[in-house]
């Protein structure tokens, strides 16, 4: 979506710079010729028939009106998860079903008549998607039951369908969880996630997570927890279970319409960010250990999950992770600007959560580039149905980019006007990377794309210790247990807190306790460490140093024979220890107007001497403290 929204403001920028030049040839000379041809452009452009893409919402919804979520949770409050699930999907169906019938004789005389095409159904929200022409909006208004009609954006090209190739892995046998057999990265100990595992036995089993994102690769760390739809055959090119989608094992490309969800595809040995981004959720989410390797990145190591893509599909993708009977979904993407649509993204999501799915995102990272109340965006914008999280650093300070609350609702359905946001902080820069061949990095992962996954495995866990959990049930209990970094209390930087496993699973646990008839006690009251001691990990992380990181081919430290690993000790006769040493040293070094400078590395021991210009470096900085990164 993202990528869509960019790729249609640099074919404006483009379109405005070709017209700027047309006009300085006019006033250059030849005025009568270029004025013509003006003249017959902008007739084309009158005659051009511009395609939009719509949404249509039916008079009869299970939430009905803008304040419906809040009310029917109340209502359903005394049910279980598994029950309401049950319940919903069967309501929504039966109103989708009555509502579409009625509809059906004017929505194919729409089609008939080329007023409209590509109509596509649905019942995750009672109402239809289709393609059509400003002129066709007044039609779809008289269609029987139609309430709403929001305008999506231009319609896509259409593109043919393409099978793709269907990945399979195999179903590998996994040796028991332990705890111990790996190490784990610092924002697994911080968030406690790794106490719960040891102390409680939670650790993801039973769970499924949607990864919504817009490229999959796959390694040994994320393909032994990958979902397998029971009821498909993998590969063999049929619908199985008859849900419209062939090869569906492993998750689905509603873009594309296949099972096909490597698009950009990454080398064993490589690293690439934006073509492992779906990789890297899912393994902060639920990523297991690998054979050989020692480093484990999933919060909820025994969940499963599985991947989707659908920039232009997402109520398919919603119902599709319903029917698998999904507990999260998670959404490392942002969108702004998206006026009354708005409404419909909130609704289906309003619905999904009803559903039983806990929709997670990133709060965003805007925050140096839009104002409160617009920095948080689509979806993390939306109350209740969709928790979103924060980022701080390893040192609990507030990432700058990372997008505040609150926002705002003015919509025509929704009225809330300023709604507090985010709910929750978690980690979202200096995070280790993990690459496809297994070997890790100790940070260069940037971004709330991170933290969001950070939430999702966190509710993963809590999932784990109570199926039975309702979304606004959790939500009270995750933000409640969460450990103040910021202000007392809520805030618009860090919501509630740093989510906190431990505190948030026992409290899990207790009111299952309680539901079941059991005694609560050993979960009951608060323990010696149950809230991490933030003062203690910053005493350790005072101390740090600089590794080199990514290495830019051909940069001044490949040159030099610098390779990953290796510790920067000066720049310019300064000692390096942070990020920001780096650069204020750099800064010396152009005040100084020197022509070279001296750059010292080391390796093992043995220093590593260079002369360089002031000009870029060429490596990834990693800050490496006392504390380690994996443990």
């Amino acid at each position: 979506m993202n990528g869509r929204l960019w790729l249609v403001a640099l074919v404006a920028c483009v379109w405005m710079a070709a017209g700027a030049s047309g006009d300085e040839v006019a006033r250059a000379g030849g005025v009568n010729q270029q004025d013509q041809e003006k003249q017959k452009n902008q007739k084309k452009r009158k005659n051009v028939v511009r395609r939009i893409r719509v949404t249509a919402w039916f008079d009869k919804q299970f939430l009905q009106d803008g304040t419906a979520y809040r009310r029917r949770a109340k209502e359903f409050r005394d049910w279980t998860r598994s029950k309401l699930r049950v319940e919903v999907i069967k309501r929504l169906k039966a109103l989708s079903a009555t509502s579409h019938q009625a509809a059906s004789a004017d929505l194919d005389k729409l089609v008939d008549a080329g007023t409209i095409s590509d109509l596509r159904r649905y019942w995750i929200i009672n109402g239809f998607t289709c393609t059509t022409t400003t002129a066709g909006l007044p039609a779809l208004r008289k269609v029987v039951g139609v309430k709403e009609v929001y305008v999506a954006g231009p319609a896509r090209a259409s593109r043919p369908a393409s099978r793709g190739t269907a990945v399979s892995f195999a179903v590998a046998g996994k040796p028991k969880f332990d705890p111990a057999r790996y190490q784990h990265p610092w924002y697994i100990r911080y968030l406690q996630a790794d106490r719960a595992w040891k102390e409680l036995g939670v650790t993801g089993r039973g769970t499924l997570n949607v990864v919504h994102d817009f490229n999959f690769v796959y390694s040994e760390n994320v393909t032994g927890n990958l979902y397998r739809n029971p009821g498909e055959t993998a590969g063999n090119g049929k619908d199985d279970d008859g849900n419209g989608l062939v090869d569906d094992v492993h998750g689905f490309n509603f873009d594309q319409h296949n099972a096909n969800l490597t698009l950009v595809p990454v080398g064993r040995g490589g690293f690439n960010p934006r073509a492992q981004h779906g990789f890297m959720c899912a393994a902060i989410i639920c990523g297991t250990g690998a054979k050989g390797r020692k480093y484990e990145f999933g919060i909820a190591p025994e969940g499963t999950w599985t991947g989707v893509i659908a920039s232009g599909r997402l109520e398919a993708a919603i119902e599709w992770a319903v029917e698998q009977g999904a507990d999260t979904y998670s959404m490392s993407f942002s969108i702004p600007g998206l006026g009354e649509y708005r409404s419909h993204w909130r609704k289906v999501m309003e619905h999904g959560s009803f559903c039983g799915i806990c929709f997670v995102s990133g709060a965003g990272n805007f925050a140096q580039q839009a104002r409160v109340p617009v920095q948080m965006r689509t979806p993390e914008d939306i109350p209740a149905a969709v928790f979103a999280a924060a980022g701080v650093q390893r040192n609990f300070l507030r990432t700058p980019f990372s997008s505040k609350g609150p926002v705002q609702w003015k919509t025509r359905h929704y009225q809330d006007g300023r709604v507090q946001k985010p709910e929750v902080c978690a980690f979202n820069m200096g995070l280790p990377q993990l690459w496809l061949d297994g070997t890790t990095r100790p940070a260069g992962l940037n971004g709330n794309s991170f933290a969001g996954p950070m939430f999702c495995g966190s509710i993963a866990l809590m999932l784990s210790a109570d199926p039975d959990l309702l979304p606004w049930d959790l939500q009270q209990i995750i933000t409640s247990t969460a450990t103040d970094v910021a202000a007392e209390g809520v805030d618009d930087e860090t919501g509630h807190g740093l989510i906190n496993c431990y505190r948030a699973v026992r409290e899990v646990l207790r009111r299952k306790a309680i539901r079941e008839g059991k005694d609560p006690k050993r979960f009951a009251g608060r323990q010696p460490g149950d809230t991490l001691d933030i003062e203690s990990i910053k005493r350790k992380l005072k101390s740090s140093k600089v590794e080199v990181g990514r290495l830019q081919p051909g940069g001044q430290a490949a040159r030099l024979g610098v390779k990953p690993g290796d510790v920067l000790v000066s720049y310019h006769g300064r000692k390096i220890a942070s990020r920001r040493d780096v650069l204020a040293a750099k800064r010396k070094a152009i005040a100084d107007k020197a022509e070279k400078v001296e750059v010292v590395f080391s390796r093992g021991g043995q220093l590593i001497k260079g002369d360089f210009t002031t000009a870029a470096i060429g490596f990834v900085p990693q800050v490496v403290f006392d504390d380690p990164t994996f443990k």
